[in-house]
């Protein structure tokens, strides 16, 4: 069975025209008490009102409307007086018609916002079953081709595709589609392996690194990838550290030489172990220069790489990938990615997509995943992982307040209790947590105390009912109203703010304004993100005083120094003890996730930032079976 696709996002020619239509839908608003087909007494000065325009262009609009058959309009004699205006049709059909062409325009945004605007309960879950209809695993024929489409809502908005401004999760995976990077780190494995360049050597204790690259790797406008592209996507960070809150990955390096088209050589400071790993993550993707160069300010969000996807749009409502032919690795399965943005709308809106879909339940984490569990009495499959997303209190040391007593923190730590922070919410898709990566619940072990050994604590720590400013983002909003209930009923006068912002990147004297901030942070299993968790300024750096902060310093710069894995690790564990005896960040829960998919669809596999591997995914659609 293959099932046509619904919609696609290329647009329409004729129709009504969009402005006789919103005037249509904003008469009948305005009208909305009134029965169809029932005349109503209106002059022309009212609805010049409405529509916010003059009395001419209002007679213009009117025999418009009456051409249509919309309404009937019998006009008064003389200035002033009523005329009899009888609308003719409902404007739920219309509405929903104009909110699907739209939809089809990919202006998703706009469509949402005049659904929201002028529609009932009834035209709202009519759209929704027709969105929830194209979700998932379609195919359509284009140019006697079958072309496979993946298509997804995500209740987000993209922030960002240049990889050295990223963020967000869902933000990196976009952005790991679109680039690729000199090498990749396989997490399975915890090996490096290649990717752009097919070998490299280090000399002088990890201090100066060659790269050879593959030859004949395009970019997505047509243009081959050389050596410079490398030491100019590398050289960013250098030329301008207020770039990146990830420049600190590469500051330590000297010295960038692209020694012919396809070699490059790259000379740091001091030995950096963990440097080869550093040049595998997305920040370190690698661009065309000219590109970058020529559209600086428009390259985060029309974005050209040389991944197995390249952009065709991006706007507010809607991303769209197609299928690169020219990937260096071979072209994707999949010839089409479309993603629907809805920031403003909760999760389980849309229906639960056909037969053919594939979909994800949280794309904010990530972990080790499990084998897919195949039953031979259905035709789904389902991956359940336990994921390392770990969400974090971290209690601002630069500004004066509460939580600059240990006492304080002490009693916050105490009365967060993480085992039922989870019943509350509800939710099986959350454990509570004892450290940064994840354990079964049965593992965590939280210390307890009584009401009055808390509240004792919070009078030991001189805290009077001043109010605390805690900020998070809208991912975890649930968890923030639940801290703040808790604290009130301590006598914790806690004040929540949401907005989503890059904290440190595009409004670092906000971030700097709060107490404390709640967020999400994705341990991938490896030592280069649990490095970002301590050394880039939008994580943990506001939650070290002067004196951890230098302790911080130098153990991450030993850590890099470090040839010894277990050594390495060894260091990290004794970075994360002192962090949590000290109360300075507070760890609360871990999300896990299911991925549930068709058995027709192949190749599911979660990468690195939570996601479905959009590379791999491929439909069969014929069996023996």
């Amino acid at each position: 069975m293959i099932r046509l696709q619904l919609f696609t996002f290329y647009g329409k020619e004729g129709g009504v025209a969009v402005q006789t239509v919103l005037h249509f839908l904003e008469l009948h608003h305005c009208l909305r008490h009134h029965e169809i087909n029932t005349p109503i007494k209106i002059t022309v000065e009212k609805l010049a009102g409405v529509w916010h325009c003059t009395p001419r262009y209002v007679k213009a609009m009117i025999r418009k409307l009456c051409e249509l058959g919309w309404i009937e309009w019998q006009a008064g004699v003389g200035r002033g007086n009523h005329s009899v205006l009888t609308l003719c049709i409902d404007s739920d059909g219309i509405l929903q018609d104009e909110v699907k062409e739209r939809m089809e325009r990919g202006d998703v945004k706009d469509a949402m916002e005049l659904m929201s605007r002028f529609g009932g309960a009834s035209v709202k879950e009519h759209v929704m079953s027709w969105l929830s209809e194209g979700m998932g695993f379609t195919t359509k024929t284009v140019s006697d081709r079958l072309q496979d489409t993946l298509r997804l809502p995500v209740y987000r908005t993209i922030l960002t595709l240049d990889p050295a401004q990223l963020y967000y999760s869902f933000d990196s995976h976009i952005a790991a589609q679109i680039f690729n990077t000199l090498v990749e780190y396989d997490k399975a494995t915890r090996t490096i392996t290649p990717c752009l360049a097919h070998a490299w050597e280090s000399q002088q204790q990890a201090r100066e690194w060659i790269f050879h690259l593959r030859k004949g790797i395009m970019f997505h406008h047509g243009r081959e990838l050389t050596a410079r592209d490398v030491v100019f996507s590398l050289d960013r960070f250098r030329q301008n550290p207020a770039l990146s809150q990830s420049g600190w990955l590469f500051q330590g390096i000297e010295e960038l030489e692209a020694i012919d088209h396809v070699t490059v050589r790259i000379r740091l400071r001091e030995s950096d172990y963990l440097f080869l790993h550093a040049l595998s993550t997305v920040y370190a993707s690698i661009l065309p220069e000219e590109v970058v160069r020529q559209q600086a300010d428009e390259f985060a969000s029309n974005p050209v790489g040389t991944g197995p996807f390249r952009l065709v749009r991006f706007n507010e409502g809607v991303c769209i990938l197609e299928a690169f032919p020219l990937h260096f690795r071979g072209r994707p399965h999949l010839d089409r990615v479309e993603i629907l943005i809805f920031p403003d709308m909760e999760e389980g809106c849309l229906k639960e997509p056909d037969w053919t879909s594939v979909m994800a339940s949280d794309g904010d984490t990530t972990g080790q995943q499990q084998e897919p569990d195949i039953s031979a009495e259905t035709d789904w499959c389902d991956i359940e992982t336990l994921y390392s997303c770990c969400s974090l209190l971290v209690f601002n040391q630069w500004k004066t307040g509460p939580q600059n007593h240990p006492k304080f923190r002490q009693a916050l730590n105490l009365m967060l209790d993480r085992q039922q922070l989870v019943a509350d919410l509800r939710s099986d898709m959350r454990i509570p947590a004892s450290g940064f990566h994840s354990q079964l619940p049965n593992q965590v072990d939280q210390a307890k105390a009584s009401p009055e050994e808390i509240k004792a604590l919070l009078e030991e720590s001189g805290y009077g009912g001043e109010i605390v400013h805690m900020t998070s983002n809208s991912f975890h909003e649930a968890e923030a109203a639940w801290i703040k209930d808790r604290c009130a009923s301590y006598g914790v006068n806690l004040e929540v703010v949401i907005e989503n912002i890059i904290p440190g990147v595009n409004d670092q004297s906000v971030e700097m304004q709060f107490d404390c901030r709640l967020f999400g942070y994705i341990f991938n299993h490896d030592e280069i993100t649990e490095l970002e968790l301590y050394v880039q300024p939008n994580y943990l750096l506001a939650a070290f005083d002067e004196y951890f902060a230098a302790f911080v310093k130098e153990t991450v710069q030993a850590i890099r120094r470090e040839p010894d894995a277990s050594e390495r690790q060894r260091k990290f564990d004794m970075l994360e003890e002192q962090i949590k005896e000290s109360n300075s960040i507070l760890i609360l829960l871990h999300k896990k996730s299911n991925t549930c998919f068709h058995k027709s669809v192949r190749g599911v596999t979660l990468n690195a930032f939570g996601w479905l591997d959009f590379y791999k995914i491929w439909f069969q659609r014929y069996s023996n079976g």
